[in-house]
């Protein structure tokens, strides 16, 4: 009766609080492909960059209201994406991956943040990698200065992330 018991709580604390909303960053080369693993040719050129996953749990009142992972990512270079995926399940998950060229350009990944919103723009939960900061961008500098000093009124500001891309 005492095991059954200590195994009734071990369970309930292994698996009663788990987190809604979770994101993990992965690298992908030559070792993320399957041939590479089972050691047969593969004619393709490897693939280099870096791919984020979001893993979710959501109560079935959650789903009911057309939910959406939003993701917003901050690139290297500081550039900004943001998509937003569907959620058909209580349970899932999505991927986004930045490879070849666009890893290239981006210099991979810096910092992202993910949200579940309903349908009636309600954020259920959100998830922020440490880094995660909102940019504060300089207004344009004029190509005339005609002083040393810089004008006060020139401040910077933070810019909202742009209106998302709806994948799939």
């Amino acid at each position: 009766m005492v095991f059954k018991t200590i195994g009734f709580f071990l369970f309930l604390s292994l698996f009663g609080c788990q987190e809604v909303l979770v994101l993990h960053q992965q690298k992908v080369d030559a070792t993320y492909l399957a041939s590479t693993n089972v050691g047969t040719p593969d004619p393709r050129k490897p693939p280099n960059g870096q791919m984020i996953v979001a893993e979710w749990w959501i109560p079935k009142k959650v789903l009911d209201c057309a939910p959406v992972l939003r993701l917003h990512i901050l690139f290297r270079n500081y550039t900004q994406d943001c998509v937003e995926f569907p959620i058909r399940s209580r349970a899932g998950y999505e991927t986004y991956s930045v490879l070849n060229e666009d890893f290239k350009e981006t210099k991979g990944l810096l910092a992202y943040k993910a949200e579940i919103v309903t349908c009636d723009g309600d954020v259920y939960c959100k998830w922020k990698h440490q880094f995660w900061v909102q940019l504060i961008t300089i207004g344009e500098a004029s190509a005339e200065i005609s002083s040393s000093v810089i004008e006060k009124s020139k401040q910077g500001s933070v810019i909202e992330t742009p209106l998302c891309k709806s994948l799939n």
